[in-house]
């Protein structure tokens, strides 16, 4: 049993069983899976509403950060790069259109990375009705009930999930979405890292592709 929060635990169960005498796989697949619904039992019998689950595990994360240890020089590595992106001796960025006036688009091309003709850089800017601890937290809950929610109801979104969880500043995550044919569905899987806060209060998220 893993503490999470104050009241979410993330519980593992394993479970070996020998049967006496000779069964049939397929009976002893079902007596396994019978077996195994005691989890499923837990689950329903302490669900709650996603949305204070989801608070719950934000905030917890909030209270973690300044407990947080230092980044590594490979998390660091990660930052500086996420960072670069930004730098105008590779372009400029030129304004798009966006449908809320709150939230800004940018876009711009980088011609400076070896062997790529065009690379597109996206960036939005807008001004967010939270602390800069929240949006944090809730951008690092890569699985949390309302994202979760979201990808059920996307027809476009095939899969979502926690790959592995490096450390407590390091996961990385997958997400496979279903592109217009007659092109395949594409898979990505990023690593993910968020530091902060730096010297001016400012928190970070930074991801890449990562082959796994």
């Amino acid at each position: 049993f893993e503490r999470l929060a104050p009241q979410i635990t993330r519980m593992t169960f394993v479970q070996q069983a020998e049967m006496r005498g000779s069964i049939p796989p397929l009976i002893l697949n079902s007596l396994v899976r019978s077996s195994l619904k005691i989890v499923q039992r837990l689950v329903d019998n302490f669900k709650r509403r996603g949305k204070d689950v989801d608070e719950e595990k934000r905030n917890e994360l909030i209270s973690y950060i300044h407990r947080a240890p230092p980044l590594t020089p490979d998390q660091n590595d990660l930052v500086k790069r996420c960072l670069q992106l930004e730098n105008i001796d590779a372009g400029e960025f030129k304004e798009i259109n966006s449908k809320d006036y709150r939230v800004k688009f940018f876009q711009k091309y980088d011609r400076t990375i070896a062997g790529e003709k065009n690379v597109a850089v996206g960036k939005a800017v807008a001004e967010i009705d939270a602390s800069a601890e929240e949006v944090l937290a809730w951008r690092w809950d890569w699985c949390s009930n309302e994202k979760m929610r979201i990808h059920r109801e996307d027809d476009k979104s095939l899969t979502r999930f926690v790959v592995k969880e490096v450390s407590s500043r390091e996961v990385i995550v997958e997400t496979t979405k279903q592109i217009p044919r007659p092109f395949n569905s594409r898979q990505f899987v990023v690593k993910c890292i968020w530091s902060g806060p730096d010297s001016n209060g400012c928190y970070f998220y930074c991801w890449e592709s990562v082959e796994i």
